[in-house]
């Protein structure tokens, strides 16, 4: 098969995907079955355009509308969202328009829409024609300028006024690639002059005692005895809540929600001796916990149930610490899963919410007295996060149970820069940062003795 060709294979994937996404599957869904029928050599180009149309979908869509001269049948939107990924080569990427244009248009033979070729290649044309003039009007609105849902940009500047504009445009950046050192095996130190002998550039992170950037992303087995457990990709604001949760040899810990597993093994290299138990909702996630705990060469209880529903699954022994890594609406995480800002809507919000707090009602039941509880998030929606945290609290004191808040900065392992994030009396909540770590909430409670 010619270059050209499998270029046009992969663009008319990519249209699919995009139409799968739209119609409500997540990239983790959908991608896999396309990555399977197109050349190995091509799933890099295929992910790229996966996720860079899905990132900025909201412009590229408004774009493409104002492109056709009337909306598409529903039997043809295929080619709507076969623009989009042309649109995304021309404009984002700025590649050679000639080959752009040419491979796009031929995607429609692959998508068995050849009668529209014509149609596709005159959008496209005009595109690069008045590219100027069409794009004014996109810069000129919050929504198709950050390429953002308008739900999410009028809720991100009602509650982050100060920040919201940087929220929005690091959340349209590629994510760094950052690795937790599994300091059992390696002081960070250490596993830094291990990268440096490999001449793997990289430099220390500053918010986690655990966190090493990489300069530019790499194959994982490349990095020094991943394969040994030696360290794990993790960013770097989800490496504090092990940081955070303290664990103490011989304690007995409940991860909550604990699918992939990456805080699990965290937990487990933070101490000795410890009983985990680790809980997710789904068996097939659950999987990817065995997985990530084989590699690191540790075991923890893994159970499928539903966290809340304790009744079915606990053996009402009591919990020395518990992290509850919340089920939540992943919008400080955006810029890894930019189908997030098509999947999401305005009422999983408080849905989500709702959710958070029943977790987190059964978890305090669940604690020893003198016990502490992570809850985290990678959100940075306040209703999910320090507004959850208040209402429980205002929960617990009017049956008159008394809680302790800790405040997370006093714990991490550098002293928190407000550059990161804003702290709260009931939390921390961290924004995505250039070249650093991801959004995230924390809260520290803690049980009184008596």
């Amino acid at each position: 098969m010619s270059q050209i060709n499998q270029s046009s294979q992969t663009i008319a994937a990519a249209a699919q995907v995009l139409n799968h996404v739209i119609r409500g599957q997540s990239l983790a869904q959908c991608l896999p079955a396309a990555e399977s029928n197109i050349p190995e050599d091509q799933i890099p180009f295929l992910r790229e355009l996966s996720y860079g149309s899905c990132r900025w979908y909201f412009r590229l869509n408004a774009l493409t509308k104002m492109l056709l001269s009337k909306p598409l049948k529903e039997q043809d939107e295929i080619i709507h969202q076969l623009i989009i990924v042309g649109l995304y080569q021309l404009h984002v990427l700025e590649k050679a328009e000639h080959a752009v244009v040419n491979n796009t248009v031929e995607a429609c033979v692959l998508l068995d829409k050849p009668a529209l070729k014509s149609m596709v290649n005159a959008c496209l044309r005009r595109f690069q024609r008045e590219a100027d003039e069409l794009l004014q009007p996109l810069d000129e609105n919050p929504v198709t300028d950050t390429s953002h849902p308008k739900w999410l940009v009028k809720m991100l500047q009602k509650s982050w006024p100060d920040h919201w504009k940087n929220i929005l445009e690091q959340n349209n950046q590629h994510p760094p690639f950052c690795i937790r050192v599994n300091l059992k095996h390696h002081s960070r130190e250490a596993y830094s002059q291990l990268l440096t002998e490999q001449h793997i550039e990289h430099s220390i992170g500053k918010l986690s005692a655990t966190s090493i950037y990489l300069s530019q992303a790499i194959n994982v087995f490349e990095l020094p005895g991943f394969e040994q457990g030696w360290c794990s990709v993790q960013d770097e604001a989800a490496q504090l809540s092990a940081e955070l949760l303290q664990p103490q040899d011989n304690e007995r810990i409940l991860d909550l929600c604990a699918a992939p597993g990456g805080k699990t093994g965290h937990i487990l290299e933070s101490a000795d001796n410890l009983q985990v138990t680790a809980l997710d909702l789904e068996a097939k996630r659950l999987e990817r916990v065995e997985q990530n705990l084989e590699r690191l060469g540790y075991e923890a209880k893994l159970v499928c149930a539903d966290g809340a529903d304790i009744e079915t699954w606990w053996d009402q022994q009591l919990f020395d610490r518990i992290l509850l890594d919340a089920p939540c609406a992943a919008i400080g995480v955006v810029r890894r899963h930019p189908d997030i800002k098509m999947l999401r809507r305005r009422e999983d919000i408080a849905q989500l919410a709702d959710v958070q707090l029943r977790l987190l009602n059964k978890a305090w039941q669940m604690l020893k007295p003198g016990g502490r509880i992570v809850y985290a998030t990678c959100s940075i929606m306040p209703q999910e996060n320090a507004d959850t945290i208040k209402t429980f609290i205002q929960s617990k004191i009017d049956l008159e149970q008394g809680i302790t808040t800790v405040l997370p900065s006093k714990l991490v392992s550098s002293s928190f820069d407000t550059l990161n994030g804003l702290e709260t009396d009931v939390g921390l909540q961290l924004f995505p940062q250039e070249n650093g770590h991801d959004g995230f909430y924390y809260a520290v409670l803690e049980k009184p003795l008596a």
